[in-house]
């Protein structure tokens, strides 16, 4: 019996002790190895290994743990205390791909899709006008589920406020009929133009620059824009002038 407990207490000593597993992969699922972890209450690093692995041992109290990797946005989280006897949860880290330049970045089925700026257009009369794209760029894909996007920007989370963030689906218009100073007359728009707004969700990342933009449903097949200042839906034919040039633009793409 003695030499029975002698084994046993020889096999608790040599047994691991309890640690968090964790995993570092992209935002597609592929493994991500060398990337650093960090956690709060010590200096010590750990590095992913080959399969994106790590461990971290258990702690009495909660935890912020961060992850991050040369080319990829870092990424931080809070992992709760381990109560005694419970089994230490695991942590998983899907990191995103740093874009490097400022801009919208569809995260499409393997990479990313870039949004590009075009050029908001007004064509209309001297009372009223119409604010809109005659390019919708090459931008494209199929909408099985909510969007997502990476979005990339210097300005800060309350500046962006202030510009009035915007989604709205678009229609075309090839001709309108507008009121001018000799009566109603006929234009030519051939724009495509602000139809309704699209809900969305904005979240900062563990950077100042980075944020993760997620339609709230599923879109359906159209053309949609991601826009500030209200310049695809105002009607003043001079609002264009009162921007800079770098704000005159909209960033669309295609659901099909």
């Amino acid at each position: 019996m003695t030499r029975f407990w002698m084994i046993t207490l020889g096999l608790v000593a040599c047994s691991d002790p309890p640690a968090h597993k964790g995993m570092v992969t992209d935002r597609w699922g592929k493994p991500i190895a060398g990337a650093t972890i960090g956690f709060s209450g010590t200096a010590n690093q750990i590095v992913s290994g080959p399969d994106g692995s790590f461990t971290i041992p258990t702690q009495k109290e909660d935890i912020k743990v961060r992850a991050g990797k040369p080319g990829f946005i870092k990424e931080a989280r809070t992992v709760p205390a381990t109560a005694d006897g419970a089994s230490p949860s695991p942590i998983r880290f899907a990191l995103y791909p740093d874009p490097e330049k400022p801009g919208f970045f569809l995260v499409a089925q393997s990479a990313y899709t870039a949004l590009d700026a075009k050029a908001v257009k007004t064509v209309g009369t001297d009372i009223r006008g119409f604010h809109g794209l005659q390019d919708v760029g090459k931008a494209r894909l199929k909408s099985e589920k909510p969007l997502e996007f990476v979005f990339t920007s210097e300005a800060r989370r309350s500046e962006l406020k202030q510009l009035g963030l915007q989604l709205h689906r678009l229609r075309f218009i090839e001709q309108e009929t507008l009121p001018g100073v000799l009566g109603e007359t006929s234009v030519n728009l051939n724009l495509w133009v602000s139809d309704s707004s699209v809900p969305f969700d904005l979240t900062g990342l563990d950077t100042k620059d980075d944020y993760i933009i997620k339609t709230r449903d599923k879109l359906e097949p159209g053309v949609y824009a991601f826009h500030t200042q209200g310049i695809l839906t105002s009607q003043d034919p001079s609002a264009l002038d009162k921007l800079p040039a770098e704000m005159r633009v909209a960033f669309p793409f295609e659901v099909r």
